[in-house]
C-alpha cells in the first residue's frame, strides 16, 4: 500500500473536524470542567524502515477528562529494526586480519500527546490522537563485549493519527489507528528511513466497566 493512501483517512477526518471547529472547541471546554481521571496504556505501533515492517513499543500515562479528552506523556522505543540495519560489519586490523563488529540501530523518544474523540455512539468511537516527541537515534556497535555509539542524532517527532474503536462486548473492544510519523533529525538518511505511515490494531479492555461490574455499589459505578 502506498504511503499517501494510508494518509488519506487522516486528511479526511482532519478536514471534517476543522469544518466543525467551534463545536469541537466548546466540547473541549466542557470536558476540561470535568473531574480528571488517571489512565495508562501500552501499545505497539507498526511502521516501516527501508520498506521493512518494524514495531515501536509505547507506554503512556496521563489524565482523562470525561470520555472525549485525554492528555498523556509517554516513552517510545524501536525494538525490532530491520536486518539490513542490524548487521555484522567487516573490518581489517593493522596486521591485515579481518574482524567483525556487530552494529544495530537504536531509536527512542519521550512524547506528549492529546487525544480528542470527535464522534461517539453506543458501539463506535472515532478520535484524533496527536503526539509530539523528542529523543535520540544512533548506531550501537558491539565489539569484545564493549558498546560504543556512532551517528548520534537528536530526534524531533510529530505523529498525527486517526483512531477507530468498536465495542464488541461490555468489557472488550477492538481498535485500529492510522497515522503518520514525521521524523526530523540531523541525519537526513535517518529522516527518510524513520518517516513512515503508522498502522496499529488493538484489543481494547474496558477496565472501568470491569471495575463497575465487580463493585456495583462503589461511587464510580453510580456515576453515569
Amino acid at each position: 500500500m502506498k504511503k499517501r493512501n494510508l494518509f488519506l483517512p487522516l486528511l479526511f477526518c482532519l478536514l471534517f473536524v476543522t469544518s466543525k471547529s467551534q463545536p469541537a472547541i466548546d466540547t473541549i471546554k466542557k470536558s476540561l470542567q470535568l473531574k480528571p481521571h488517571l489512565f495508562a496504556k501500552l501499545d505497539s505501533r507498526n511502521s516501516f524502515i527501508d520498506n521493512s515492517l518494524v514495531h515501536v513499543f509505547g507506554a503512556k500515562a496521563g489524565v482523562k477528562f470525561g470520555s472525549k479528552l485525554r492528555f498523556g506523556i509517554g516513552y517510545n522505543q524501536l525494538y525490532n529494526p530491520p536486518k539490513g540495519l542490524n548487521q555484522n560489519i567487516e573490518y581489517v586490523n593493522e596486521l591485515g586480519k579481518p574482524y567483525f563488529i556487530s552494529r544495530g540501530l537504536k531509536f527512542y523518544y519521550f512524547s506528549a500527546s492529546i487525544d480528542y474523540a470527535f464522534y461517539q455512539s453506543k458501539k463506535w468511537e472515532v478520535s484524533m490522537p496527536l503526539q509530539i516527541g523528542i529523543g535520540e537515534s544512533y548506531f550501537q556497535h558491539y565489539y569484545n563485549g564493549q558498546k560504543t555509539k556512532t551517528d548520534k542524532s537528536i530526534n524531533f517527532i510529530y505523529e498525527p493519527a486517526i483512531s477507530i474503536e468498536y465495542k464488541l462486548l461490555k468489557w472488550i473492544g477492538i481498535g485500529a489507528d492510522f497515522g503518520y510519523r514525521f521524523m526530523f533529525t540531523d541525519n537526513r538518511k535517518l529522516n527518510q528511513q524513520l518517516t513512515s505511515p503508522i498502522v496499529t490494531f488493538d484489543l481494547v479492555i474496558y477496565y472501568r466497566e470491569i471495575y463497575k461490574s465487580l463493585f456495583p455499589n462503589s461511587k464510580l459505578s453510580k456515576k453515569t
